[in-house]
């Protein structure tokens, strides 16, 4: 298998990977990885997509709708803050609360998350509430399918916490 056929191969099961990250799994040199995506994105078999001075690969037939949520979803505190505006909407505050953040890292994460166009903000006076702008049957799909470890992680995290009301421990 050639390089480039590897970049594509990991891209392909990798969707929304950023370039850092496809460098260090392939273990593939800067220079050499971009000169490969280049011609791949030439030829039409892979799209980047840019946001925060990270960029996201995905393969050229990954759907478009799902991009978005990809990119949140590859960040622990957006990855959260998506799964608890999926129960109800939520303020500022709320959020920080619940996630044990400050207000002002909420702020940052919900302005990513609006740029990305699955958040919206609704002021209230002073109060902003945010509301989820994407389907969770499709967040909760996404995540199990394309990211599997965060997946078996939430699900570990479940059983954990499940137990814990329950008095019981999860070796």
């Amino acid at each position: 298998m050639t390089s480039r056929e590897r970049v594509l191969e990991h891209v392909t099961k990798n969707p929304g990977i950023t370039f850092r990250k496809l460098a260090q799994e392939l273990e593939m040199g800067i220079g050499n990885l971009q000169y490969h995506l280049r011609h791949l994105e030439r030829e039409k078999k892979i799209v980047a997509k840019k946001l925060g001075g990270r960029k996201y690969i995905f393969p050229a037939d990954f759907s478009e709708s799902y991009k978005p949520l990809i990119i949140a979803i590859s960040n622990e505190s957006q990855r959260k803050i998506l799964i608890l505006l999926a129960e109800d909407e939520k303020n500022q505050h709320e959020l920080a609360e619940k996630l044990n953040l400050t207000p002002s890292t909420i702020n940052y994460h919900m302005e990513r998350l609006e740029a990305l166009g699955l958040v919206r903000k609704i002021k209230h006076g002073k109060n902003v509430i945010y509301q989820p702008n994407y389907d969770k049957d499709v967040l909760i799909r996404i995540i199990r399918e394309y990211k599997p470890k965060i997946w078996d992680r939430l699900a570990d995290k479940l059983i954990d916490l499940t137990l814990t009301f329950r008095g019981e421990k999860y070796d």
